[in-house]
C-alpha cells in the first residue's frame, strides 16, 4: 500500500524520469512498477510526453514510448485502450523508421495490446525479421490483431512460420495462439503444424501439439 501510495503521488516527470531507469536494466520479467504507475495515469499529458519519447534520438527513450503506449489505460469492450485510436498510426509509422530491434519489439508487442487489427499487414512483414525478440513479439501479438471469427489466411501462415522458429519461446507462443487463441483456422493446416510438433525439442511444445492432436483425432 505505501509502495502503491508513494507513487501515485509522483508527478508525471518523476514517474517518467525513474521509469526510464527501471527500463535499460530490466530483463523482460523484472518489475517496473513506474512503468505501471503509468498506464495507470492515463492522461492527455501523459500521452502527449510517450508520444514525444516515441520518435526521440535515443532508443532508449523510444522504447520507453512505445512501453507506456503499449498500456496506457484500460481496455473498453472491444480491447481499445483511451489513446488507441491516436496512438495505433504513430505506432504503425513508427514500424518503417525503427531500426532498433528492442525498439521495434515493443513498437510490434503495443499494437498487439491495443488490438490494432488494422495493423496487421504491416506486422506480418516482420514474422521472419532476423531478431528473435522481434520474431516473438510477433508471434504474441498476433491473436490481439486478427479476425475473432476467421483468421486471416495471411496470419495463419505467419503462425505456421512462427511454430518452426528456432526459438522455442516463440514456437510455443506461436502453437499456443494457433490451438488455444484464435478461431475458424483450417483445421488441415492447424493439424499439420501439430504433427511437426510432435518430436519438438522443448516437452512443454511436445505436449500440447499431442494434447491439441489427439483432441482432433477423437472429434
Amino acid at each position: 500500500m505505501g509502495m502503491r501510495s508513494g507513487l501515485a503521488e509522483m508527478s508525471d516527470a518523476e514517474l517518467f524520469a525513474a521509469a526510464a531507469a527501471e527500463i535499460p536494466e530490466d530483463d523482460y520479467l523484472d518489475p517496473v512498477p513506474h512503468l505501471v504507475a503509468l498506464h495507470e495515469r492515463p492522461t492527455r499529458q501523459v500521452f502527449a510526453t510517450a508520444v514525444r519519447l516515441l520518435t526521440d534520438d535515443d532508443p532508449d527513450a523510444r522504447e520507453l514510448g512505445a512501453r507506456v503506449l503499449r498500456e496506457l489505460g484500460p481496455r473498453d469492450d472491444e480491447g481499445r485502450r483511451p489513446f488507441g485510436a491516436e496512438a495505433i498510426p504513430l505506432l504503425v509509422g513508427r514500424l518503417d523508421q525503427e531500426r532498433d530491434p528492442r525498439v521495434l519489439q515493443w513498437v510490434i508487442s503495443a499494437l498487439g495490446f491495443n488490438c490494432a487489427r488494422e495493423a496487421l499487414g504491416e506486422v506480418l512483414r516482420f514474422t521472419g525479421h532476423p531478431n528473435r525478440w522481434v520474431r516473438f513479439h510477433v508471434a504474441a501479438a498476433l491473436p490481439a490483431l486478427v479476425d475473432p471469427d476467421r483468421i486471416e489466411p495471411g496470419a495463419l501462415e505467419a503462425l505456421r512460420t512462427l511454430c518452426g522458429d528456432e526459438e522455442a519461446d516463440t514456437r510455443y507462443y506461436a502453437l499456443h495462439a494457433m490451438v488455444e487463441e484464435i478461431s475458424g483456422a483450417d483445421p488441415e493446416l492447424v493439424t499439420r503444424s501439430l504433427a511437426d510438433l510432435l518430436d519438438d525439442p522443448d516437452e512443454q511444445i511436445r505436449e500440447l501439439a499431442r494434447t491439441h492432436l489427439t483432441a482432433v483425432d477423437r472429434g
